[in-house]
């Protein structure tokens, strides 16, 4: 085997695809590496528990085959075993790199599975972006690294062109097909008007199912800072949000307690994944305020002791605290409002509460203890009481269902 001759290979591997290589011999031990020396050690020794493993299969299997293989980190490696004259001489590891994408549920099953702290997040958040996310072309990718470590190694040569021979009457051709790209971009509006139409009419359901995602490539909009580029592109939702929204029939000033709650969480935000999670909290908010506020025939007490609600229901409120907050007799709000809605004032709070700390459950990011003091209960036992009352199961069991 020569060493010069693979190590040229895994350059080439690791310079072509940005991603690490190692060579591993037959004994096991580490050759070559060719990497960042980034890497947390826990997800070093994770690996290296695998070599045994790795090497049972290769050992084997024919000439030029491959094992793919997730961990626990849920990084993938294609590892490759290295024969000569049917002589197994070691192992090639290529990896680790993503196929799936990086947001806080991903990162909160990273946490559970390996038993890790939760001051990990940050850690792990910053390697993960560090690493090529190659999405369903890891199959392709092994082929061609087969290939590559295969076949003998070609020495290229760099030619230029004198740009003085080249005909400068030729034509140029247009990146994409003129035609074939307004047709692209009609597509894209079309898709965002239905999308936009659904927050005005309030149809959260339709809109969360078919959310689109505008901001494309950010790091043109803002280089070397894609947070920022992506705050930009967050801010302008919002902004969308509301005037969509205002079209809905959501009063102003409700319009303007949303839009700068969010504004401060946005400009808060230190990560991508915390970004697009706003992104999808601030829908249901939009929506769920026009299907509160566009429904015609609610009277004006109706109507303010909602927007109230929504927007103070994680305080210690009841109807008289409403009543007065909104101008309007106890006893008439009570009334008006179980016309209306069909449901109680408390029993409209409590359905708010539970709601919310459902989608803070589904998070995954704190305690269902901590939630239920952060949606406005002071009591542990009364939240799991109210929550199996709306929900039909506990808390806990609610978490265990969205696991």
């Amino acid at each position: 085997m020569n060493i010069n001759e693979l190590t040229e290979k895994c350059r080439i591997i690791k310079n072509a695809f940005k991603i690490d290589v190692q060579f591993i011999d037959k004994d096991l031990k580490l050759i070559l590496h060719i990497s960042k020396d980034d890497e947390p050690l826990v997800i070093t020794e994770t690996r290296k528990s695998m070599y045994p493993v790795f090497q049972e299969a290769l050992l084997g299997a024919k000439k030029n085959s491959f094992c793919f293989y997730t961990d626990s980190f849920h990084l993938s490696y294609i590892t490759i075993g290295i024969k000569e004259e049917e002589h197994y001489q070691g192992m090639t590891i290529v990896g680790p790199f993503l196929t799936e994408k990086v947001n806080e549920h991903f990162l909160w099953i990273v946490l559970k599975k390996n038993n890790l702290e939760q001051s990990w997040i940050k850690p792990l958040e910053n390697y993960y972006k560090s690493i090529t996310n190659v999405g369903s072309t890891s199959m392709a990718l092994a082929d061609v690294f087969v290939n590559i470590l295969a076949n003998p190694h070609l020495e290229s040569h760099f030619i230029t062109i004198d740009s003085n021979h080249v005909n400068k009457n030729h034509e140029v051709l247009p990146l994409q097909d003129g035609e074939q790209r307004e047709k692209n971009i009609n597509f894209i509006y079309e898709l965002e008007k239905k999308y936009l139409h659904f927050i005005e009419t309030g149809d959260t359901e339709k809109a969360l199912a078919m959310i689109v995602d505008f901001s494309g490539d950010l790091d043109y909009r803002v280089p070397g800072n894609p947070l920022r580029a992506r705050k930009n592109v967050t801010f302008g939702s919002n902004s969308i949000y509301r005037i969509t929204a205002g079209r809905g029939g959501v009063p102003p000033q409700y319009l303007h307690e949303i839009s700068e709650k969010f504004a401060i969480k946005i400009e808060q935000a230190v990560t991508i994944s915390e970004l697009e999670m706003l992104e999808i909290a601030m829908l249901k908010e939009y929506g769920n305020a026009v299907k509160n506020f566009a429904i015609k025939g609610h009277s004006s007490a109706v109507k303010k002791a909602i927007m109230y609600i929504n927007l103070h229901f994680h305080e210690n409120i009841n109807l008289q605290s409403v009543a007065e907050e909104i101008g309007f007799n106890r006893t008439y709000l009570a009334k008006r409002f179980k016309e209306e809605m069909n449901i109680t004032v408390i029993g409209y709070i409590q359905k708010k509460r539970i709601d919310e700390a459902a989608f803070l459950i589904e998070q995954g990011m704190s305690s269902i203890t901590n939630i239920s003091e952060q949606v406005g209960f002071s009591s542990y036992n009364y939240f799991c009481k109210v929550f199996k009352d709306v929900k039909g199961i506990t808390p806990t069991e609610y978490k265990r269902t969205r696991e």
